[in-house]
């Protein structure tokens, strides 16, 4: 990760501003403003009414920079500081499976395409499983439930 990134995700998760300047928000989250204009004018990214026009709420932009950059960076651009601010049940742990070779082989292939990790999709996909099971699993993992909620997205379109 660059310097920048890495400024930029520390700046949104450690800042105690409630809110940020659209151009700055799409500042830190490299995203062009008019990308960042078409996303709020679209319900996908919520701005909030200031005196000082509208702003993103930096839970707001906590989430959209875990969007952005994926959790395992966030993590590491906070270093020892990510205890203090991603809940424990967010932290990244090790997972160690044995699946068949052609699962992994898919998980391979998703990852290639989509220029990413197979930790990605491996995440990606089992937040669907999680999803999918919320209620129950949040009956007996409460953490569960705290992890999906964070962090709040209170007004979101999605």
């Amino acid at each position: 990760m660059d310097t920048t990134t890495r400024s930029n995700i520390r700046h949104i998760f450690l800042s105690p501003r409630p809110n940020f300047a659209l151009l700055t928000a799409a500042g830190l989250l490299r995203m062009p403003f008019v990308e960042l204009k078409r996303e709020i004018g679209v319900g996908t990214i919520v701005a909030v009414s200031t005196g000082m026009g509208q702003r993103v709420a930096r839970e707001e932009l906590m989430a959209l920079a875990l969007e952005r950059f994926g959790l395992d960076v966030v993590e590491e651009a906070l270093g020892e500081e990510a205890a203090g601010v991603l809940p424990e049940a967010m932290r990244l742990v090790e997972l160690r499976a044995r699946v068949p070779r052609y699962q992994r082989d898919v998980l391979r292939f998703l990852a290639q395409r989509d220029g990413t990790s197979v930790d990605a999709v491996l995440r990606r996909e089992l937040e669907d499983v999680v999803c999918a099971h919320a209620d129950e699993v949040a009956r007996v993992l409460p953490e569960v439930a705290g992890a999906l909620a964070w962090p709040s997205r209170a007004g979101r379109a999605d």
